[in-house]
């Protein structure tokens, strides 16, 4: 017996003398025999005869365990070692160990198929004896016995390791595996869905005549197809079960809620086709329905919201829990062209002036966001004059407004002024909030930018001042022209020295002004003054570039005029990028 199993008891005192020693037994499997199991050596346990349930890990596993756990490649070696180790001890089938699995659920785990097959096979015969016996047994209290604390039985860990014909193996001898959910609510079914393996989750569909589509936060097998944009799965499940379609979770979605979200106008008329339509008005934990989601979800989804307008017309007339409906989720989206599909569509027209819990209609919300090239505030039908809780119009939402001047909202200034009026404010006061469109983080970024631009025109004036006083050819040494330079009737000197000196005049400007823009507190007029220092620099540097050209062409000899005109075009390709660049950024500007 020592031999098979050895007990260490280790005592433990406290510390406090009065209270009693407490003894802990650690149990482990000698060497020999742990390696025998793990390589499968028949002979060696041919001729045992002590107990085998005796023979556990300190993880209390058993032989079977050991073995099965250490197969990397099934063999008839492997399950004969298995079948004379039920026959030495038979109970060892069920036996758990201290994470509360069974054999089968380390052959299910690492798809064992033949292993798993001979487990069940000896499982159901130890039923018909215990039957035989006139005890009571139950062979699916056996087979489904749990792991602890997930709660996988061995059909949950064939799924999740990607084993198909282990599971189809599990589900055909016991389909009673497929109804059951693990400690976080996952079904086998959901497992395989929310993995994306389309073959096993067909295959519990195909045998099992209702299994379990339950999950964690209250999706279903069916959400998770849809989320995996699983057609094929989607079709399948809706054929065994298309009631989960009004399924919702913690979040109120159903799947068609996540079908419009992933804009899957396939899957979406799937979950519509039939008697399904009732999906389409069922609303989220905010009372959003399919039809909202799309909306949200801006132009790219107007596929989706064409297909639920079309198939539940009636839907459109329902609100989330502000009181919004689809125009107002339109307009809140910037989806432009799903505002114009639903203006179109002329028994849809009450929507239009239709208001939310605020009091707002969709015209409020196209003037509180500032949209542009919004066709709605030119409708027919819109009641411009409409005012919401606050007792404000649309015009004076707009008012209301400090980032956003009014012109891109399609109102006219007349309108602003009548307004404006009616509610003692001055137009003036227009001007001042167009004024505050340049923020302070915008003229931060500015004046940071001020320090470099200063340097480059202190580097421009250094350069062309200088340039002044070294002209190109020199100085005349003799005569009455004494102190006079020598190239004055060329017509490329000339050029040099007008843009010489244009190039330091604009780099003085600039320098100036970049002096002023540390007095100025008006931001408008900061911007103003450093618009033009930015594009003086710009002419100050093509100015410069010309006078260098023409100064390099007025000393050099008529006899290299290949060399004269290379340097023209580099000189005038340097010039035309500056143009451009500035052609580029002054529209932004």
């Amino acid at each position: 017996m020592a031999e098979c199993q050895d007990l260490l008891e280790i005592q433990l005192a406290s510390e406090t003398n009065n209270q009693p020693k407490q003894k802990h037994i650690i149990t482990f499997m000698d060497r020999k025999w742990y390696n025998a199991a793990a390589e499968g050596r028949i002979n060696q346990f041919k001729d045992y005869t002590e107990p085998l349930d005796l023979l556990r890990t300190a993880n209390k596993n058993t032989v079977l365990h050991v073995h099965i756990t250490a197969v990397k490649k099934e063999t008839e070696e492997s399950i004969e070692f298995v079948k004379l180790v039920i026959s030495k001890c038979s109970s060892l089938l069920v036996e758990p160990n201290i994470k509360g699995e069974t054999p089968l659920h380390i052959a299910a785990r690492f798809g064992h198929k033949n292993i798993v097959e001979c487990l069940v096979d000896n499982i159901k015969k130890a039923q018909h004896e215990d039957l035989e016996r006139g005890a009571e047994a139950s062979i699916s209290e056996k087979m489904l016995k749990t792991t602890s604390p997930d709660e996988d039985t061995a059909l949950h860990e064939a799924v999740r390791n990607n084993h198909p014909q282990v599971v189809e193996t599990l589900i055909r001898e016991n389909p009673e595996f497929a109804n059951i959910a693990n400690a976080a609510g996952e079904s086998p079914l959901y497992l395989a869905a929310v993995r994306e393996n389309n073959s096993i989750a067909s295959k519990i569909l195909e045998i099992c005549p209702s299994p379990a589509y339950i999950g964690p936060k209250g999706r279903t097998a069916l959400h998770e197809a849809v989320i995996s944009k699983d057609k094929d799965l989607t079709r399948k499940i809706l054929d065994k079960n298309n009631s989960l379609t009004k399924e919702q979770d913690k979040k109120g979605w159903t799947p068609l809620h996540y079908a419009s979200y992933f804009n899957l106008i396939p899957i979406v008329e799937m979950l519509l086709a039939d008697d399904n339509k009732s999906a389409a008005y069922i609303g989220d934990n905010h009372e959003r329905k399919p039809l909202h989601i799309a909306i949200i979800c801006g132009k790219s989804h107007l596929k989706v919201m064409k297909k639920i307008m079309s198939d539940c017309p009636d839907c459109c007339e329902l609100t989330d829990n502000r009181g919004r409906n689809i125009l107002h989720f339109a307009v809140e989206s910037g989806s432009f062209k799903g505002v114009q599909i639903i203006t179109e569509e002329p028994s849809l027209a009450n929507l239009i002036n239709q208001k939310d819990k605020e009091g707002n209609t969709p015209v409020h919300l196209v003037a509180a966001f500032g949209f542009e090239e919004c066709s709605l505030t030119e409708h027919h039908l819109v009641d411009i004059k409409a005012v919401n809780n606050k007792n404000l119009t649309a015009l004076d939402v707009v008012l209301e407004r400090k980032d956003e001047s009014y012109e891109p909202l399609g109102f006219t200034e007349r309108d602003l002024r009548r307004v404006g009026y009616k509610r003692g404010r001055p137009l003036v006061q227009l001007k001042e909030r167009e004024q505050a469109k340049i923020d302070d983080k915008f003229i931060s970024e500015l004046k940071k930018a001020s320090k470099s631009h200063q340097i480059v025109a202190t580097l421009i004036a250094t350069v062309t001042f200088t340039a002044g006083f070294t002209l190109p050819g020199g100085y005349n040494q003799d005569g009455h022209d004494e102190g006079t330079a020598i190239l004055t009737r060329r017509s490329a000197f000339k050029t040099f020295l007008i843009t010489d000196t244009l190039a330091l005049a604009f780099s003085i400007s600039v320098m100036l002004i970049h002096f002023l823009l540390t007095l100025s507190r008006n931001k408008r007029k900061f911007f103003f003054l450093f618009f033009w220092a930015f594009v003086f620099t710009i002419v100050a540097m093509m100015l410069m570039m010309v006078a260098f050209m023409a100064a390099v062409y007025a000393v050099m000899p008529h006899s290299s005029s290949g060399l004269r005109a290379a340097i023209w075009v580099i000189g005038s390709c340097l010039a035309l990028l500056c143009f451009y660049m500035l052609k580029v950024t002054l529209p932004e500007i």
